[in-house]
């Protein structure tokens, strides 16, 4: 019987080693030459590639020789200094060519009409590896989720980006802001009128606090430091990206891996006892309303929500509230800093726009700290036409990848299973053809009649993605851009410092790798 017994499960290991050979075969070997053979027959070609670990080496030697050098102060073709390997391959190779990310095909995709059947459609899936790196960071919200699950979580967080609630945000954003800029005003008299400063940290502090105060509320205090461990557990996952190519590499128990699993855990934690407290407070006073912040409106829309789906249910509980607090924190916090910094350092180098800009509020605004409000933000076409080449010249995420899940067609290029998407929208917003002869120039004036008439393509200005997972807090995010700008050209006048040092990197995001440094004077 006993030898039964072990012969039984000697055979189903044998099975399950067999099953997981087969699956590693297939995914490092069978599939990668099937994709190349498709992909080389019909003239989409690139470098050659290392088994298993693909162009990484090249990739990250390249990048890294880029990465130490600084670029002219005012050169804002930033495309070879950003993504120098990526550049040398569309010297060789043209625009659409192919590089391997480990044993993942890459298939750099540049054509806006191929482009917009990738994104109208939500049939293609974020890449696993994007996906590992995401679900670390922020669990499985918005931005993770697909599906009928991604369907409900739209739902349920799309009420909170409603304009009326935006317009209720202002007066926030308006405090925050005016709190930062008192202590600039501080900084300023301490200097004799003028003081170097550093604007990158600034800009990532006011943007935390107004996501603080416009998702917790009350509980400020206790979200504020939530996010503060998030952005720590940022920091612990970026120096392992490059084993995320490593099947379980992220399980095993290394002291790096055991340090995110318990800031994970604090994460969670805190956040459960901030929703628990909300929830207590509103049985206790038997208020029929969850609050106006974000989480009171998540709340509000959902109470272990669930939604019947082809089969099973889909569902929305405690786990869900607390990812998409994370979600909402890091996509909005990181990108709205970025460019605030960058479109701090347009303005410094470009004074005339600053001073136009200036004027502008204060005709709308009003002057000082006279209160404004969204309809005022509204009015303010040049401050939106400079936010606007900000993004353009140093888009926060230079590109968007998709996988592809089933063999497809787009156009007249058949593109097989496995393989992944990458539109590069750094290389696509700088593109002469699409923008003109000055497309590397500082030109807000070219957004003068709106977006749709700046560019030869409709999606050539692709900051927010397109389709129906388009950014559902795009409208936040330029809000709190104009508030917290309006507030700062209110009250200072600024200059580009003769210590900055202009080096565009990527680190999560477009960023200048030695912040941003202006001369600051009051008005």
């Amino acid at each position: 019987m006993w030898s039964i017994l072990f012969a039984s499960l000697l055979t189903v290991l044998l099975m399950w080693v067999v099953y997981i050979v087969m699956g590693m075969v297939d995914k490092l070997v069978i599939t990668p030459l099937r994709i190349k053979r498709i992909m080389n027959r019909q003239g989409v070609k690139g470098p050659s590639a290392y088994w298993v670990l693909g162009n990484i080496l090249e990739m990250v030697k390249i990048r890294q020789a880029e990465a130490n050098k600084d670029m002219k102060t005012g050169d804002y073709n930033i495309m070879s200094h950003v993504q120098p390997y990526e550049a040398q391959n569309c010297q060789a190779y043209g625009k659409m060519h192919m590089w391997w990310f480990g044993w993942q095909a890459t298939i750099r995709i540049a054509n806006l009409d191929l482009i917009k059947q990738v994104l109208a459609k939500d049939v293609f899936t974020m890449p696993q590896i994007q996906f590992k790196i995401l679900s670390e960071l922020i669990g499985k919200g918005l931005v993770t989720t697909k599906g009928e699950e991604w369907a409900l979580h739209r739902q349920i967080v799309n009420p909170a980006f409603h304009q009326g609630k935006l317009k209720a945000m202002v007066p926030i954003m308006e405090k925050c802001a005016s709190s930062m800029a008192n202590e600039w005003e501080e900084k300023v008299k301490d200097g004799g009128g003028c003081v170097e400063l550093e604007v990158s940290h600034y800009m990532a502090n006011v943007t935390a606090d107004i996501i603080a105060h416009t998702a917790f509320g009350s509980s400020y205090e206790k979200g504020r430091k939530v996010f503060e461990h998030q952005l720590s557990l940022f920091n612990f996952i970026f120096p392992k990206l490059k084993f995320f190519i490593i099947p379980g590499y992220r399980f095993l128990p290394t002291p790096l891996n055991i340090k995110i699993l318990m800031t994970q855990i604090g994460i969670s934690r805190s956040l459960n006892e901030i929703i628990q407290a909300r929830k207590y407070m509103v049985n206790m006073t038997k208020n029929a309303s969850n609050g106006n912040d974000l989480l009171g409106l998540m709340l509000t829309a959902t109470s272990q929500k669930t939604q019947d789906v082809k089969g099973g249910k889909v569902h929305f509980g405690m786990q869900q509230l607390m990812d998409n607090c994370k979600t909402f924190f890091f996509a909005g916090y990181e990108t709205t800093a970025t460019l605030l910094t960058w479109t701090m350092m347009l303005l410094a180098s470009h004074t005339t726009w600053q001073e136009c800009a200036r004027a502008e509020i204060i005709d709308v605004c009003g002057d000082g700290d006279h209160p404004f409000n969204a309809d005022m933000l509204d009015k303010l076409k040049m401050l939106t036409m400079i936010l606007n080449e900000a993004l353009r010249l140093f888009p926060p995420i230079v590109n968007q990848v998709r996988e592809v899940v089933m063999d497809v067609k787009l156009g007249d290029l058949d593109i097989p299973k496995g393989s992944t998407l990458s539109f590069p929208r750094l290389s696509i917003h700088h593109d002469p053809e699409l923008w003109g002869t000055n497309a590397h120039e500082f030109k807000p004036e070219r957004f003068a009649n709106g977006v749709a008439k700046a560019t030869k393509h409709p999606l050539a200005f692709m900051l927010f993605s397109f389709g129906p997972r388009f950014c559902v807090g795009q409208g936040f995010a330029m809000e709190e851009a104009k508030s917290i700008l309006v507030v700062i050209l209110r009250r200072f006048h600024f200059q580009l410092s003769s210590n900055y040092r202009h080096a565009p990197c990527l680190r999560g995001t477009l960023k200048p790798k030695y912040g941003v440094l202006v001369m600051l004077e009051s008005l």
